[in-house]
């Protein structure tokens, strides 16, 4: 909502407050919502049950001898201690059953011993600890919350740069890159309707009482300390988009009650009623209703700004009159001090266009940088070669989260195209494709690996940083291979098949 927000204003991009206008439409559009029970989106590129179907039957059959754990504790490993000296004592004092993963000496025959472990398992318990750098914990966990299993996350942040992994300073791209990998992975789980914890012991309490009770952690609340998260896949942003859109038509920062008549019916397909323009004009201009009857309404002569007009549309568009109106409390007491200390103006630059409810081909996910141009020379051109349409990320990116407008313009397009190139570490970029994957969706994957002196924004990577990426890439390959993904290392044949997708579907 903030983003959103800064976008139809000229704040700064570090602001993080909200005018009286853009909170009265974003909590009348929240309790519209919450009232309607607004059912969750279905995902266009969700693949058949019979494709799933298909998929599933490729997958490694359950071992019936396999002994059934309780909790299976996944995550960040070695150097980490938090399994033996919190979870493990924890979770023994409770008598929960679990696996342990991280061993002193590890064989080839704990491969199929943590697969079976971590698909009977009735919770999965990942902490992502701070002193690793998480890649493949990242994209597993995103995978786990996308297959909606009984999933608990503890999220330790990185402090900084400088912050020292395995005995070395990361740099201030790795931090930058590592943070948004774990920005994009609380959005994606969170986007479930499932919590992040912030600290271990209180995750372990709760991942009890899911046990005990047979819950859901989607089911815990404030009665567990726990901010329940309702309805996550809301859009709100786009709401404020369309009523900037049907403002700034005038060119003006202001515009007269009678254009704002022409606006209101444009976003709410509904008309002013007579009685709701006279209160307009009467608490614009100081006056009681009843002065007014019998007159014509100055409509032209009465100016809005972009604040009040969002204040109408809350105010009047689901027709709820209270015993005193927003609109009144905005005018009467709130407008000046709020256009005093902030200032506040259309920008002078077009808002990027979004549309909500637009169907797309192709979704043209994947790594993202200035010097990542594959979606503009080979993508895009091939694409429009075919008549296919697309959303293209690289031209809305600037948060370093997913923005709940942003994943519905992905889960509108058809075909879900991600593309980790060698030129860039893609932590977000292969969270958001893993999870994609566990939902069902139709994946199309392109995975270079990174070399062994890779150089990233003219950055040189350590052999371990190397690595711990790298092992990212492998463990996205392999879960995509158990799902029936298709994969490609060139960028052209991935594409390629992408159209051939879209063709068939």
């Amino acid at each position: 909502m903030l983003h959103v927000a800064r976008e139809c204003s000229n704040r700064e991009a570090g602001g993080r407050l909200l005018t009286f206008g853009e909170l009265c439409l974003f909590t009348t559009e929240l309790r519209q919502c919450y009232e309607k029970e607004t059912p969750r989106p279905a995902l266009l590129s969700k693949l058949s049950d019979k494709s799933v179907g298909d998929k599933k039957r490729s997958e490694r059959k359950m071992s019936k001898s396999s002994p059934k754990y309780e909790v299976f504790l996944g995550g960040s490993c070695n150097p980490t201690t938090w399994r033996q000296n919190v979870a493990i004592p924890m979770l023994k004092d409770q008598g929960i059953s679990f696996y342990n993963p991280q061993v002193s000496h590890w064989e080839e025959a704990l491969v199929e011993l943590e697969y079976q472990a971590k698909q009977t398992a009735s919770v999965l318990f990942f902490v992502l600890d701070r002193a690793t750098r998480n890649v493949a914990s990242m994209i597993e966990a995103a995978f786990m919350a996308g297959c909606r299993r009984k999933l608990v996350v503890v999220m330790d942040s990185y402090t900084g740069p400088g912050q020292l992994i395995g005995g070395e300073a990361i740099s201030e791209l790795e931090y930058r890159e590592l943070t948004n990998g774990l920005h994009t992975v609380q959005d994606l789980v969170e986007r479930q309707g499932i919590p992040v914890f912030p600290e271990i012991n209180h995750a372990l309490n709760c991942t009890a009482k899911i046990l005990r009770e047979n819950l859901r952690p989607e089911d815990l609340g404030l009665e567990d300390q726990v901010q329940p998260i309702k309805y996550p896949y809301l859009q709100l942003g786009d709401k404020l988009i369309k009523l900037h859109d049907a403002f700034v038509n005038t060119n003006s920062e202001h515009i007269t009650l009678a254009e704002a008549r022409v606006a209101y019916k444009v976003v709410t397909n509904k008309e002013l009623t007579n009685e709701e323009l006279q209160a307009i004009v009467a608490a614009k201009k100081g006056m009681e209703m009843q002065e007014l009857n019998g007159t014509e309404l100055p409509l032209s002569d009465v100016f809005l700004t972009f604040d009040e007009f969002c204040c109408i549309v809350a105010e009047f568009k689901n027709q709820r009159l209270e015993s005193r109106r927003l609109w009144d409390v905005f005018t009467h007491s709130v407008v000046s001090p709020i256009q005093k200390v902030f200032g506040w103006a259309l920008p002078r630059r077009p808002l990027r266009p979004i549309s909500s409810t637009g169907e797309r081909d192709v979704y043209l996910g994947g790594s993202l940088g200035n010097r990542e141009t594959w979606r503009e020379d080979i993508a895009i051109p091939m694409l429009l070669k075919h008549g296919l349409s697309f959303f293209n990320p690289a031209a809305s990116a600037c948060s370093g989260r997913l923005l709940p407008m942003e994943a519905a313009l992905m889960e509108n397009s058809r075909v879900l195209l991600f593309v980790i190139t060698n030129t860039t570490l893609g932590v977000s970029a292969m969270a958001l494709a893993s999870h994609y994957i566990g939902l069902g969706c139709n994946v199309v994957l392109c995975i270079q690996m990174l070399t062994a002196d890779a150089t990233i924004c003219g950055e040189q990577l350590s052999r371990t940083a190397v690595k711990d990426y790298n092992r990212g890439r492998t463990y996205l390959i392999d879960q995509a291979n158990k799902e029936g993904i298709l994969i490609f290392k060139n960028i052209q044949e991935a594409v390629e098949c992408v159209i051939n997708k879209c063709r068939t579907r």
